[in-house]
């Protein structure tokens, strides 16, 4: 790989790797928030559907908008609104105040994925697109590992309301990047013939289209019950069975390797079975671990040990679904690259606002909710791998 285009997946995992941030850090902290907005744990859980609700908005507008000015331009928005939200969340003085920050943080948020997947198809199709993706999703996998780490270790010894102020830096670092390292990539002639206006056409084409829509579907069922798990376990992992905060930001983070691990397994494992069928042997573990951690729980027989053993070999699964199925979805729409990122994005993070909410909604101090929903997905995930994607592997596939 030439040193352009480590520079590239260099800028890109940064961009990407702010919206987990964003979304991880402060996971361990969620349980004290609570007392000090002087709010319901429930209530605190719903600044994770805010925040994807946001990030699903901002998709749908940053990546037809992008087609048509660039790429850039519209980072550089976006992270301006980011920055802004994470200095509401600053000085927020009560919980609906932080919610409504958190939304705005989502928006600004939300241009990672949408401008790094499209950015790849500006450049690049089938082998070498998927090679980029790759290394890309492994920079970004170093994010949730830090992130709920450091975040413990600032809540351990200053405030949460110190979390938020770093994300702020992270921002203005992130441009920094992004301005000395990517270049824009999206070509003049195409800018010219985008018409972003037309995104609502293009979306509901997409909607019904055979080369988009099962991929983009499992994805984000998959990504449902992945934002599931980040919005529920700390309460699940502290409340109910214990856990200090630095404990569980050191599970939270030995996970998130579990994810980098999927992701490098994926491309090798593709030259065998092909990328379909590494969506479908990954989306049956997937839907195992998920099934079996929910059976635990019913019958009374789970434990702690079971629980984070089962939430490992979901999420490793997870990072053999996500990066398979974002190429696969994208391959055949390079004309409208930001518009079909946008919707592939747009239905992963409305997927987990969904499943944020239903946690919300039904929690009860317990883990039940939180492996009812993650559940549910997984199912659903494997269910439109399993019948939605044709032979595992086919003629023309390109293997990662």
């Amino acid at each position: 790989m030439n040193k352009k285009t480590l520079s590239i997946a260099v800028a890109l995992g940064a961009l990407c790797a702010l919206g987990p941030f964003a979304t991880d850090m402060h996971v361990a902290a969620m349980p004290r928030m609570a007392g000090d907005l002087a709010t319901t744990d429930a209530t605190i859980q719903l600044n994770m559907m805010t925040y994807f609700v946001g990030f699903t908005l901002g998709q749908l507008f940053y990546g037809p908008a992008s087609d048509r000015t660039g790429r850039k331009p519209m980072i550089y928005l976006a992270l301006a609104i980011f920055i802004a939200g994470s200095t509401g969340c600053v000085v927020a003085s009560d919980a609906t105040q932080f919610l409504a920050f958190r939304f705005l943080q989502g928006i600004g948020g939300s241009i990672g994925m949408v401008i790094a997947t499209a950015s790849i198809r500006d450049l690049y199709t089938g082998h070498e697109a998927a090679k980029l993706m790759s290394l890309v999703m492994l920079v970004l996998g170093v994010a949730p590992v830090i992130a709920p780490l450091a975040g413990s270790l600032i809540f351990e010894t200053g405030h949460w309301r110190t979390i938020f102020t770093v994300l702020i830096l992270l921002g203005l670092l992130v441009a920094f990047v992004v301005l000395s390292l990517l270049p824009e990539t999206r070509m003049p002639e195409l800018r010219t013939h985008s018409r972003p206006a037309a995104a609502l056409h293009w979306y509901g084409r997409l909607l019904f289209t055979r080369s988009f829509i099962p991929y983009a579907g499992a994805l984000a069922f998959a990504q449902g019950g992945f934002f599931a798990y980040i919005a529920g376990s700390s309460f699940v992992l502290i409340n109910v069975y214990g856990m200090s905060p630095v404990e569980y930001a050191l599970v939270f983070s030995l996970n998130s390797i579990g994810i980098g691990i999927g992701t490098q397994i994926g491309p090798r494992l593709a030259r065998r079975i092909g990328i379909r069928g590494v969506v479908k042997a990954s989306s049956a573990i997937y839907a195992l671990a998920a099934i079996l951690m929910l059976a635990l729980e019913l019958s009374g027989n789970g434990n702690l040990l079971s629980i984070c053993i089962l939430l490992f070999v979901m999420v490793m699964a997870l990072g053999g679904i996500m990066p398979s199925c974002n190429i696969m979805a994208m391959e055949s729409h390079g004309a409208i690259a930001g518009t079909a990122a946008a919707l592939m994005g747009a239905l992963g993070f409305g997927a987990g606002a969904l499943g944020s909410f239903a946690i919300g909604i039904f929690a009860d101090d317990s883990a039940l909710p939180l492996l009812a929903v993650i559940a549910a997905f997984a199912v659903a995930t494997t269910l439109t791998a399993h019948l939605a994607f044709g032979p595992s592997r086919v003629a023309h596939e390109a293997a990662i």
